[in-house]
């Protein structure tokens, strides 16, 4: 049941990989935050260096389907990729034209045939949603897989020591299954034990022999009259010729469970880059809790965000007829809330260096420029160094305006 469940290795496939997301807290809690701070991202395009946030690719990103909002949609791609390290999606709609839908699929329901060079001669879907087989077609330096005229499949896929990258994504939890297994495996075996009473309480062994249809009316009578309303506490009836009753109240000291659990988390969290004290208590106090939001966006939520992004790019860009090379979807970092705080610092700090204008600093807060905003402002009591500021011989200063003729 656990080779069913965890694979050979615990992560080397996207359904085991999946598996230990969905049985282990280790690994969801980490997953989870970063995918939900990302899905949440407003996506825009950047091209030539100049912010666009109305365009038909961004109205298709907000409704991609009729079964995902623009969030619930964002999130899948995104705890797909973190825990599997792909993430496959499917457009519906003309193949030469933009699409009508997005739909994102689970890597546990895709499988790869490899062909010539190692690379992924058809991408085959399983499932009740968008099944069918997504052939290999190159032109003009573009990769696509396509079923029909009406389907296009888009895999974005991470490093990989198996293939060269070029068939699947290698998932995080790879060199960190054990530390999630045991995770799991440690929550199964102390549940068990708080649910049998933590430990074997006592064992009754009749000495006597019995057939068996004594010794299993007299094992229920025992359990029933000694096993408790809930029966916490297995009780171990043996056979033999005279009655014996031993305690064994030993306490479980097979595993230091919250030692393992920690030592799981820590692991788990190193992997995906998450700040320990957003994980634990132990690890928070209030000075660090805000540098760690800081570290999480810089850490794993924009990384994942360019990567994501860089995917939907290279999909959907020549399909709106747009150059991925010139425009790209992106986000715009002034937005996010978290990083407001150090966006503000540092602008304060640049406003005190006083080598920028006005204008400048609106323009990298999404602020229109206005006119004699351009001047840069000196205090005007600002003199060399060296000069002796108890005489009254300083010469005046004229300043006059550089378009001033007399």
């Amino acid at each position: 049941g656990k080779f069913m469940i965890f694979g050979m290795t615990g992560a080397e496939t996207p359904s085991s990989a999946l598996s230990l997301y969905k049985e282990s807290s280790a690994v969801s809690i980490p997953v989870n935050r970063i995918a939900e701070a990302f899905a949440v991202l407003d996506p825009v395009i950047e091209e030539n260096g100049k912010i666009i946030k109305e365009h038909p690719v961004l109205d298709l990103l907000r409704n991609p389907s009729p079964y995902y909002d623009d969030v619930l949609f964002l999130e899948t791609i995104a705890k797909h990729y973190l825990v599997t390290n792909e993430s496959e999606i499917i457009a519906i709609g003309n193949i030469n034209r933009p699409p009508l839908e997005l739909q994102p699929i689970s890597p546990a329901n895709v499988s790869i045939v490899e062909g010539n060079g190692g690379l992924a001669q058809s991408i085959d879907v399983s499932g009740n949603t968008l099944a069918g087989a997504f052939s290999l077609e190159t032109k003009r330096n573009r990769a696509r897989y396509l079923n029909g005229s009406l389907k296009e499949l888009k895999q974005i896929r991470g490093f990989s020591t198996n293939g060269n990258s070029l068939l699947r994504g290698q998932s995080l939890l790879v060199p960190a299954a054990k530390e999630a297994r045991q995770h799991i495996l440690g929550n199964d075996h102390n549940v068990s034990l708080l649910e049998k009473g933590g430990r074997l309480s006592a064992v009754f062994h009749f000495e006597q022999d019995m057939n068996t249809d004594d010794f299993n009316e007299t094992r229920d009578r025992v359990r029933d009259q000694y096993g408790g309303a809930s029966k916490a506490g297995e009780i171990g009836v043996t056979a033999g010729s005279k009655m014996k009753i031993s305690e064994m109240g030993v306490n479980n000291k097979d595993m230091d469970f919250a030692k393992l659990h920690a030592i799981a988390q820590q692991s788990i969290a190193l992997q995906y880059k998450f700040p320990l004290p957003l994980i634990t208590v132990a690890a928070t106090t209030l000075n660090n809790y805000g540098e760690s939001k800081l570290a999480l966006y810089d850490d794993a939520v924009l990384p994942l965000a360019d990567r994501v992004f860089g995917g939907l790019t290279s999909f959907l860009m020549p399909r709106f007829g747009l150059d991925p090379a010139k425009a790209r979807i992106t986000y715009d970092i002034d937005t996010i809330t978290a990083l407001a705080i150090r966006r503000n610092e540092e602008l304060k700090l640049r406003k005190e260096i006083g080598v920028e204008s006005d204008n400048e600093f609106r323009q990298l807060i999404g602020r229109e420029a206005y006119d004699g905003g351009d001047i840069i402002y000196k205090p005007a009591n600002l003199i060399p160094v060296g000069t002796d500021t108890d005489t009254d011989d300083l010469e005046p200063v004229i300043v006059r305006d550089q378009n001033d003729d007399d």
